[in-house]
């Protein structure tokens, strides 16, 4: 085999692949050709993410084409305000879900320790953390799952109490449940990020109570809020004494 590269050629010509990688179609089989527009194709590459086996049809079903509505710079009321930016918070939690439950890390090997507690702690190396491709605090809740020969099938969820530092790159997870947990295992565990939508609730609640109660902020912030031209308002205080 020739490697010399010097005699290396492209296989796209004239914004096309050359006819010996890709045959040309036939008048007839251009005219049977399902014209698709660029949009099409953008949202069916998004649809491939989830179901790789879908089609142009799937595309059709309803609520996969519809788009959100898009933000304005005012709204008539706080109804207004909840309708548009209500699917737009949903979109983007179940983006946020989707990104966490995509962070899972598989063969991680664990060692194991009891805490002062008696709780069970494993302690492992995150290579994903170590690559910078994912986030982890002190408190964040991880699910821990065997799946080897030498246990039947386990997973419990705890929460981290330590992180990589100075001392040690390891990770330390304390189980909330004690039962059956593979203390006699070490290899074969897998890792996943356990998502919460506290903060995605949080922003649906506000919304909802903005939308139904007039009393929850005052009418100044209101009209802010829903992009109304109103006068600012000046904040009477009494400056402390130097």
């Amino acid at each position: 085999m020739n490697w010399d590269t010097s005699q290396w050629m492209p296989l796209i010509d004239d914004r096309c692949f050359l006819t010996w990688l890709v045959k040309i179609p036939s008048e007839q089989e251009q005219l049977r050709a399902r014209q698709i527009t660029s949009q099409q194709i953008n949202k069916l590459e998004e649809l491939w993410k989830e179901n790789s086996e879908a089609t142009l049809e799937d595309l059709e079903k309803p609520g996969v084409d519809d788009e959100p509505h898009p933000v304005l710079l005012r709204y008539e009321d706080a109804y207004q305000y909840q309708n548009i930016l209500g699917p737009l918070v949903k979109m983007e939690a179940d983006y946020d879900k989707k990104l966490k439950e995509s962070q899972t890390c598989d063969d991680i090997i664990v060692r194991w320790d009891v805490g002062l507690n008696q709780k069970n702690i494993a302690w492992f190396y995150f290579p994903k953390l170590e690559m910078g491709e994912v986030k982890l605090a002190v408190g964040d809740e991880l699910r821990l799952r065997y799946r080897g020969e030498l246990h039947e099938p386990w997973e419990a969820v705890g929460h981290v109490i330590k992180i990589p530092n100075n001392v040690s790159d390891e990770v330390a997870l304390e189980l909330r449940r004690t039962d059956k947990v593979p203390v006699e295992c070490t290899h074969n565990f897998s890792v996943d990020f356990v998502w919460k939508s506290t903060s995605f609730d949080r922003m649906q609640l506000a919304m909802k109570t903005f939308a139904v109660d007039e009393t929850s902020v005052s009418g100044y912030i209101y009209h802010r809020l829903l992009g109304h031209d109103v006068e600012p308002q000046v904040l009477k205080t009494q400056m402390p004494k130097r």
